[in-house]
């Protein structure tokens, strides 16, 4: 991709009645179309209602910055990490055609891990969401990503620490399967100081190509460990069939008992998942009424 330059052309994008400006590029239009469909819908009606009680959001796996873009139109700071260079150099423009929104967002083009190391990226295609750490994923069949070079990653906990997480503020993950080891890695952090927590669960990028039923036990202990991460929430909040369902503390061990091995279909996915699927998020006070 071009260097940024001092004026990139833009456009106009609207979602859910909020307005930011994009970087006039081909790839960015076709991210701007999928990210306008309804394919993020789950999430940015979280966004929506639980913004408004926050000062910042924390962004991890932020691609090429449309999430970034819309939280920071509700005036919250916002720390965007997206480890891709390719993707990296996108979020870099969008965020420059934005000069209003710009000072408040702080970008780092690094992963986020359990504890700090350097890792191949696999990416299935250029400026690829779904570039993970992952070489072989799932999808209609087990798919080998190319590498897209070595890249960074930092721990969550010192960087969950640095950003000033705390009450007010919103945690959202989409980190392509990298969520079943990070989450138990900030589990004491997330329990002293309760985020607003939006997780993307990405099941069928673990165990890809093993057998099923190995596939499936891996893919169920990934999500145990997730749950016991989660656990200091009071309320889980699954996305469903277009709408937020709440399940509060009594509820959540007969919840899971049924949830967990029901299999799940994901578009795009071959095989049936198990565990958390999609959009799940978790908080310690109840969703507001507008999710």
């Amino acid at each position: 991709m071009q260097a940024v330059v001092d004026e990139l052309a833009s456009q106009t994008l609207t979602v859910r009645g909020r307005s930011f400006q994009i970087y006039d590029n081909p790839v960015v239009a076709a991210g701007a179309g999928e990210f306008a469909s309804g394919f993020e819908e789950g999430t940015l009606r979280f966004f929506d209602a639980v913004l408004p009680r926050c000062d910042r959001t924390i962004d991890w796996g932020a691609y090429i910055g449309f999430t970034t873009l819309y939280a920071a139109s509700y005036g919250v700071e916002v720390s965007a990490f997206e480890p891709s260079r390719t993707n990296f150099q996108y979020l870099s423009a969008n965020i420059e055609v934005n000069p209003a929104l710009a000072s408040r967002i702080r970008l780092y083009n690094h992963g986020i891990g359990p504890t700090d190391a350097s890792v191949e990226l696999y990416a299935k295609a250029y400026a690829d969401s779904g570039s993970s750490v992952f070489q072989v994923v799932e999808r209609a069949q087990a798919v080998t990503g190319r590498s897209a070079g070595r890249i960074e990653l930092r721990g969550a906990a010192d960087t969950l620490r640095r950003a000033g997480a705390d009450s007010r503020t919103l945690l959202k993950i989409d980190i392509e399967g990298a969520e079943y080891a990070v989450l138990p890695a900030i589990a004491g952090l997330l329990a002293e100081r309760k985020p607003w927590l939006h997780v993307s669960f990405h099941p069928f990028n673990l165990a890809a190509g093993k057998d099923p039923y190995e596939a499936t036990i891996h893919r169920l202990r990934a999500a145990l460990k997730a749950a016991e991460a989660t656990a200091c929430y009071r309320y889980l909040h699954l996305f469903a069939e277009g709408d937020w369902c709440t399940i509060g503390p009594d509820d959540r061990a007969a919840f899971l008992r049924l949830y967990f091995l029901q299999p799940k279909a994901v578009p795009r996915v071959a095989s049936p998942q198990y565990g958390f699927v999609g959009a799940v998020a978790f908080s310690d006070e109840p969703l507001p009424p507008n999710a």
